[in-house]
């Protein structure tokens, strides 16, 4: 698979491969959560719950972020100065070894940044996401949106 896109068949054939050729129903899928007032130098932090009826392939994070009061458009977008550390809370396991930026890890517009490698999350897990502010004076409203497919494996 390529580092910066994912077709369709590389998905199926990933989840074909990982549930050993069963049957499947792959949805395209995303989770959201919201940060709002991310004040500077603080920390959020929120759960986001993997449906009971399917596993995960995550693929990829967008973000848009907004400060008040400042006018955006499509080309000209808010880089916000924040780290994002995402946790398995049903394994303990961080999807990086520490907080990474932000803008390196999401994709923010033109900028896109898939995974280098499609993660399984298992169905009925729970994602803990924190972002930190390292903004100097600016607080930050900071949208995620967690895409990938839900999947579905039948028995034969």
């Amino acid at each position: 698979m390529q580092s910066d896109s994912y077709s369709i068949s590389d998905i199926e054939a990933f989840a074909s491969k990982f549930y050993q050729g069963r049957p499947l129903l792959l949805t395209p899928y995303s989770y959201t959560l919201t940060f709002s007032s991310l004040a500077p130098s603080t920390s959020q932090t929120q759960t986001l719950s993997i449906t009971a009826n399917a596993d995960f392939i995550y693929l990829q994070t967008h973000h848009h972020a907004n400060v008040a009061n400042a006018a955006q458009t499509v080309n000209n977008k808010t880089a916000p100065l924040a780290t994002i550390l995402i946790t398995d809370s049903g394994t303990n396991e961080q999807f990086t070894n520490a907080a990474i930026d932000l803008e390196s890890y999401s994709t923010n517009g033109n900028i896109i940044n898939n995974l280098p490698y499609p993660r399984i999350v298992s169905g009925r897990s729970t994602l803990t996401v924190q972002l930190t502010s390292y903004e100097a004076s600016n607080t930050l409203n900071i949208y995620l949106s967690f895409d990938g497919v839900l999947v579905r494996a039948f028995t034969s």
